[in-house]
């Protein structure tokens, strides 16, 4: 079938809104108009720094990636950015970006039957060949049918044929399949930089024939470390209550995952996105390490990402370098699952913050153990600013944490808490886990007694209370471990362990508790043991509403309750013990980690026995893997010079100098918020490379002011902001060089050099000028649903006297209000003080009762005293 066809045949069946054109586009001319009075709006837009925008026309495959959850959260996954990365390369394939939307977003594309549409091109969901789901957390999956029935796929793989796009999925969740194998077409298991490129171009030769779709399926099947759910049956093992899958026919029993090896000089994105709007983890993080040698009991993550595989240390650094430049970004993160065990941990670090601390950016570093925190670690680590410390104990004895495998030692723990105090950390945050198997209450009497020792350290060392940031989560049996074969606790014992905790801790005011609320861990943990029957309790729950689970405020048990009910589904089978002698349901998926070697680290861990890490045990004498092949545990030496300059030298004159600069917000960019822009114009700032000046301090701010807050959603005509440099800087080279480095709406118009002595920004204002466009529909139907035609041919003929003394009262401030007939806009004067000012728009909505008219309003200008 042809992508003409297909086309044709959707389009069809399905009730497109005339907002869609031939090109199967969403005019962004009518979707700004959904984005009036929606939480974060930006998220919905695109046009981010480093956006890669293909024209569609131009390539033969369109993939979407999509993330199940906000803009916010997905933009911080690593592993969507990677794979934009690598699929855009091909100039034959277009990668764009699709992020579930908030319920006030949701409803406006379903009030309006606009699909739910690609962040780059505005691609309606149902245009892709192929869409992938980036599986991060089981409590996502509700999304994924929003996301389904929003972008008019059908939710069941059997209910789609050739004419809709390929759905697969990949990532952590993905280890175990089946709840989700009535919707996906195919799994992707492993790692998805070298699979994904040869999905395609498998996709594109068997399209070229013509194929149906059971047939591409079943030649997928044959690349590594691809699952076709249809291509396996479900079955019912004796003595088990879970049920399990084997192969229909000649399809393999087992999957092994994807294994990128080697893996020192893997892509990576320098050219990372650069979001608009805040997200969580907003910094360029530099993946240093895949995988985890430490073999903590409880962690799936020590499977799924086995076997452990670093990065090339000058690969590495030159990658961070060239992200800050590239990026703008203030911070830089390096991570791993245990970044201590980078071999040159100390080097790059170095060698970072050789540069980084002249250009005051900040680094911070993921899952660090005690053992890696060195005196020369934190001091470099220190140079621009303290970033966050977080301690991860897991348990509360040494006892406990040698069941778990978790190695680290109480004396540790104090040693690591001592040095963090000691060079001036006041925070810290600390991470443990109750339910734990064999776990006592002298184990949880431990997390208590932890906390107490870390606070008198505090005391100690600071002279005062320290803070600390305490988070209790639930043991959950994770698929692919040597505890997959343990119960959870109840929820009334799990309470109770919470409450034994808080209740000793309660009185020290300065430890903040964070609590995992307990039905999320338990749909958590049934949906990670689930089995194929779990797809319709998930379609069941979404009729009924269920929508961003993962969100605590959103989160609803009784729906879920009654959806299992309906189902004829206990969940609590799902978070039982299992027999050690029957196959679970994703034992079809081989993660390279034996399950034999599984068992034994669970007797290990019932006697209460460590394990050495994979980088102290032999393999020979281990044999828990199916992957020697790729484990490579010799590192090369590293080269002895590692540091290398990116930033041009301007000429610096001593002095402090001035700049005011003038520019506009225009477009689709008037969506984001005042912040938001703030951070925008200050990375942009970055990656032009003016040498701004920065506050002194732990904290160095960027010395940059700007105007009163533009209300989101406003347009800005002639805007302000001013920045101090010692260099002197050329006007003309400073426009070029800025409106290269800002996102499309923003625009550099003027660089002005002030004279010593001249009034801040703020007090040189002396009048702010507004105007509401009277054109726009918002308008026009506020004018012709007004009382009184008298009224409306006041507005009509710009004569306003009458109707301000009605509605508006009387304020200094505002010193004119008018029509201008050749614009047809009313234009509003106010002066500046210090004194709290009416809002603009409030007094158009006084004036015109227009609710929250922003949107068809512009700051025109800015007039200063001098």
């Amino acid at each position: 079938m042809t992508r003409q066809t297909r086309v044709t045949r959707q389009t069809e069946t399905l009730c497109i809104n005339d907002c869609i054109n031939a090109m199967d586009r969403i005019k962004e001319s009518e979707l700004e108009k959904l984005l009036y009075n929606i939480q974060k709006p930006g998220q919905y837009l695109g046009g981010e720094w480093n956006e890669i925008k293909k024209d569609p026309d131009s390539v033969s495959t369109k993939v979407a990636l999509v993330f199940p959850d906000l803009y916010e959260i997905g933009m911080s996954y690593l592993g969507q950015r990677i794979l934009y990365h690598v699929l855009n390369k091909d100039p034959e394939v277009l990668a764009e970006r699709v992020f579930a939307p908030w319920m006030d977003f949701e409803t406006k594309l379903r009030d309006n039957n606009i699909p739910l549409y690609s962040l780059e091109n505005k691609i309606p969901l149902y245009s892709f060949d192929i869409v992938g789901f980036s599986l991060l957390y089981e409590l996502n999956y509700s999304n994924i049918l929003t996301i389904l029935d929003l972008g008019r796929i059908p939710f069941l793989a059997d209910k789609r044929d050739e004419s809709h796009p390929l759905i697969l999925a990949g990532g952590p969740a993905a280890f175990n399949p089946e709840p989700l194998a009535d919707f996906i077409d195919f799994f992707v298991l492993g790692d998805g930089e070298e699979v994904f490129p040869e999905i395609i171009s498998l996709y594109k030769h068997l399209r070229s024939y013509g194929g149906k779709k059971w047939e591409l399926l079943k030649e997928f099947s044959k690349l590594e470390g691809i699952y076709v759910p249809s291509l396996y049956k479900v079955y019912q093992p004796s003595g088990s209550r879970l049920q399990a899958v084997r192969p229909k026919g000649e399809t393999l029993p087992k999957i092994r995952k994807r294994v990128m090896y080697p893996f020192k000089h893997t892509p990576f994105p320098e050219e990372m996105i650069v979001p608009n709007v805040g997200i969580v983890f907003d910094r360029a993080v530099i993946e240093v390490e895949r995988g985890c040698p430490q073999r903590c009991r409880f962690c799936q993550a020590t499977s799924i990402y086995f076997p452990p595989r670093i990065k090339d240390v000058n690969h590495l650094v030159a990658a961070a370098k060239n992200s800050v430049r590239k990026t703008g970004y203030e911070d830089v993160s390096l991570t791993a699952l245990s970044i201590s065990d980078y071999p040159y941990l100390s080097q790059a670090i170095k060698s970072l913050m050789d540069d980084f601390s002249e250009q005051k950016v900040s680094l911070s570093l993921s899952a660090l153990r005690p053992k890696g925190l060195t005196n020369e670690i934190i001091e470099n680590i220190l140079k621009v600013r303290k970033t966050g410390f977080t301690l991860v104990p897991e348990a509360g004895t040494d006892r406990l944490r040698r069941v778990i495998n978790k190695d680290l030692s109480g004396e540790e723990i104090r040693e690591a808490v001592s040095n963090a105090f000691s060079h001036g950390w006041q925070l810290l945050k600390l991470y443990f886990m109750v339910g734990l198997p064999t776990e006592r209450e002298e184990d949880l009497q431990g997390i208590v007694d932890t906390v107490k020792e870390i606070i008198h350290i505090g005391y100690e060392k600071l002279n005062k209370a320290p803070k600390i940031n305490l988070s209790i989560s639930s043991f959950i049996p994770k698929p692919h471990t040597p505890f997959q074969w343990e119960k959870m606790d109840g929820m009334d014992f799990l309470k109770y362990k919470h409450r034994f905790i808080l209740s000793q801790l309660k009185k020290y005011r300065f430890v903040r508790f964070k609590k995992h609320p307990l039905n999320t861990s338990l749909m958590e943990a049934v949906f990670s043991r689930g089995d194929r029957r779990l797809g319709r309790v998930l379609l069941d729950a979404w009729k009924r509403g269920a929508r961003f689970d993962s969100w605590n405020n959103r989160f609803d048990l009784v729906l879920w309750e009654e959806a299992f009910n309906a189902c004829g589904l206990d969940m609590n089978i799902y978070v039982s013990e299992a027999d050690k002698n029957t196959p679970f349901p994703w034992d079809h998926i081989d993660t390279g980690i034996k399950k034999e070697h599984l068992l034994k680290e669970l007797d290990r861990a019932f006697r209460a026995e460590s394990s050495p890490s994979c980088l102290e045990l032999k393999c020979s004498s281990c044999q828990g893997c199916s992957l020697l092949d790729v484990y490579d545990k010799k590192y090369p030496p590293i080269k002895p010079e590692l540091s290398r300059k990116y930033f041009s030298p301007k000429d610096e004159t001593g002095e402090k100098n001035r700049y005011r600069v003038k520019f506009a917000k225009k477009g689709k960019v008037r969506f984001l918020s005042h912040r938001d822009m703030i951070n925008i114009i200050q990375r942009g700032l970055r990656r032009a490379g003016i040498p701004v000046l920065y506050s002194e301090g732990f904290h160095p701010k960027m010395l940059v002011s700007h105007l009163p807050a533009l209300p989101l959603g406003m347009e800005g005509r002639e805007e302000l902001f001013e920045f101090k440099t010692r260099c002197v800087l050329d006007r003309q080279d400073f426009l070029s060089c800025m409106n290269r480095s800002l996102p499309d709406g923003f625009n550099i118009l003027d660089l002005i050099l002030l004279e010593s002595g001249h009034p801040s920004l703020n007090e040189d204002i002396d009048r702010i000028v507004y105007s509401l466009d009277l054109s726009a529909d918002l308008a026009k139907n506020a004018i012709a649903h007004m009382e009184g035609s008298r009224g409306v041919d006041k507005i009509l003929k710009g004569e306003l006297e009458d109707l301000f003394k009605i509605r508006l009262k009387e304020d200094p401030l505002i010193q004119k209000i008018s029509v201008d007939p050749d614009t047809n806009k009313l234009m509003m004067i106010f002066s500046h003080t210090e004194q709290k000012a009416p809002r603009p728009q409030d007094i158009i909505k006084a004036l015109l009762q227009i609710e929250n008219p922003v949107y068809i309003m512009v700051r025109e200008k800015i007039i200063l005293k001098t």
